[in-house]
């Protein structure tokens, strides 16, 4: 009887082994790639575009593209069973008015196969990744701001925990930027 106990004890630690084995884990690999009918909305900026913005009331800075890069990001999955090897897309566009001014913009796909934009200003503010369906679909209420007497609707706000304020609009881009250290406004 107790033979029978430690067999049947064996056979499951075996079979318990056997089922958290490598072998038993998707080692594919996944490509997965942003919505590029979203891009424009998202980063509407080409390699030329030049935008020029009012920082802190006082200085004119004319920011430029330094032109949109796609790169692959490669992660590993981390459940027992995701052995496999994503290939995850993403673009990102920098627009640059001097080596302390600066903003860029990305856009990304997480493994899950989500779409996030993640906005980052100076190295000094980043803003809280958004999914990419916030940029182009609007809910009441729709959102207005009013930038150097141009006031603008269907905007996105994007509020870090920090307190700093981004506002993007679709298919322009970029129009306010509220920090501490300083306030970027488009000039239309």
């Amino acid at each position: 009887m107790n033979q029978t106990k430690q067999f049947t004890i064996l056979l499951f630690a075996i079979l318990l082994i056997n089922a958290c084995s490598k072998d038993n884990c998707d080692d594919s690999t996944k490509n997965l790639f942003v919505d590029n009918t979203y891009l424009p909305y998202i980063i509407p900026y080409s390699d030329t575009s030049t935008r020029l913005f009012l920082k802190n009331g006082t200085d004119t800075l004319l920011f430029k593209s330094q032109g949109l890069k796609e790169t692959i990001e490669v992660q590993k999955g981390n459940d027992e069973n995701d052995c496999r090897t994503y290939n995850l897309q993403k673009f990102s566009l920098t627009m640059t008015a001097s080596d302390t001014d600066f903003f860029r913009i990305s856009y990304y796909v997480d493994k899950d196969n989500t779409g996030f934009v993640q906005i980052s200003i100076s190295n000094l503010v980043e803003a809280n990744p958004l999914y990419d369906l916030a940029y182009i679909k609007y809910y009441p209420p729709v959102l207005k701001e009013k930038v150097i007497n141009v006031i603008y609707d269907t905007i996105t706000i994007n509020k870090n925990n920090r307190g700093d304020v981004l506002i993007t609009k679709p298919n322009l881009g970029l129009i306010k930027v509220k920090s501490d250290k300083f306030i970027y406004e488009l000039i239309n």
